[in-house]
């Protein structure tokens, strides 16, 4: 009998193990099991994890937006035309997709669908490793260690050409942007914006950089906090409205990984 139990905690152990080869991934040790990754495991992580928020909003020529998924109920007539193509009236559908950049298994998930593109694994080594070194930089992301870092993007289900983030912050000013843009937690505290990297092209992604500590060197999120809200929208221009994470998922060996 106690070789049977014992035999049944080996199946288990081995299931445990083989079906959590991603959570183990996503803990934020910097190890290479991101490297055996699959396809649907990169797209799960960059569109259906903790460390990622879609939003989806409906634009109109005129002016009028419907609420979709919490977005907000209106927009100008000068920001709405700029993403309006052709003159039509017909409403435009955005999907907004916002990424906790800072989060390593983001950066994993990111390395690792360049390394799929690239047919990484029938790679020889000397292969691989020039491979690694042109891609440390985003997998390390330096500027991450002081800094809470998100990106936002968009994409058009019904009009393939538009791109709202790009038409948005293409021509952006720190100073102007930094006035409505923050990171805050649950109790309010915030971190303004300090820095953010246009998009060069539609379909890029707008990176923007928040301090993780404030003068007396605490973090905005500690474990036992409830939510991050990183708040988008301008009282003026409001092209989506607030993503909220959920801090208790994103938690990992006591340490809120972000």
């Amino acid at each position: 009998m106690k070789r049977i139990y014992q035999a049944i905690g080996f199946l288990i152990l081995a299931m445990v193990l083989t079906l959590g080869s991603l959570a183990w991934g996503q803990t934020g040790v910097t190890d290479n099991s991101y490297k055996k990754w699959s396809k649907k495991d990169v797209e799960k992580v960059l569109n259906d994890s903790p460390w990622v928020s879609v939003q989806e909003v409906r634009i109109r020529k005129e002016g009028q937006a419907q609420r979709v998924a919490g977005a907000p109920a209106s927009l100008t007539r000068d920001e709405t035309n700029s993403v309006a193509s052709g003159g039509s009236d017909i409403p435009i559908d955005f999907i907004f997709t916002l990424r906790l950049r800072s989060a390593l298994p983001i950066r994993q998930a990111l390395v690792r669908q360049k390394q799929l593109e690239a047919k990484y694994d029938s790679m020889d080594e000397k292969k691989k490793a020039a491979f690694d070194t042109s891609s440390a930089g985003l997998l390390e992301c330096p500027a991450c260690v002081d800094n809470y870092v998100v990106t936002l993007s968009s994409r058009s289900k019904n009009s393939p050409g538009a791109d709202a983030v790009y038409t948005t912050f293409k021509g952006a000013r720190l100073d102007d942007i930094k006035r409505y843009m923050y990171l805050a937690n649950e109790h309010g505290e915030r971190r303004e914006l300090v820095h953010f990297v246009p998009p060069r092209a539609p379909g890029e992604e707008a990176v923007f950089f928040f301090p993780r500590l404030d003068k007396e060197a605490n973090q905005l999120f500690r474990p036992d906090s409830k939510e991050a809200i990183v708040n988008l929208t301008n009282n003026q221009v409001s092209l989506s409205t607030n993503f909220h994470f959920d801090i208790a998922k994103l938690v990992s060996n006591g340490q809120v990984v972000f």
